[in-house]
């Protein structure tokens, strides 16, 4: 099964965004639960540059909902990527086995850049290019969650 875990839209201007998402759209805000310190990546705490407003539900774990990041050309290299998720968006597609997908992009000869748990508490991602060229992250659930 694959659903949607969050969508990921770049902001210059984080704090402007969300106050269009909360004012205008009427969502509300969240806050961003990170993984324990010595698995997080490289990635900021401050709500100027990342902040989340989470689905309804959190049957998909932490997280899930949209995020706003402020986009950081050094991103993918702090974080030892080939892909930049700040940078243009992306949407999040969770699976329940992401070997199989690393298994089929192997085969098909598609580059993708695999982490462990650094943002997302209980979940590893890979990040990947489309046909299209649009940048999709794919997930899944790691431990006593999946």
């Amino acid at each position: 099964m694959v659903t949607i875990h969050h969508v990921n839209l770049p902001a210059n201007d984080v704090r402007a965004s969300a106050r269009f998402y909360s004012e205008i759209i009427g969502m509300s805000e969240g806050s961003w639960v990170f993984p324990p310190a010595e698995q997080v990546g490289h990635i900021s705490s401050d709500t100027r540059k990342l902040t989340v407003f989470p689905a309804t539900t959190m049957s998909q774990g932490e997280n899930a909902g949209l995020h706003l990041i402020r986009p950081d050309p050094e991103f993918a290299r702090k974080n030892q990527l080939d892909h930049n998720p700040s940078i243009g968006g992306h949407v999040a597609l969770q699976v329940t086995d992401l070997d199989a997908v690393v298994q089929r992009l192997e085969a098909a000869g598609i580059p993708y850049s695999l982490t462990g748990t650094f943002a997302i508490p209980g979940m590893r991602h890979l990040y990947c290019y489309d046909p299209s060229m649009n940048l999709l992250e794919i997930n899944e659930m790691v431990g006593a969650e999946s």
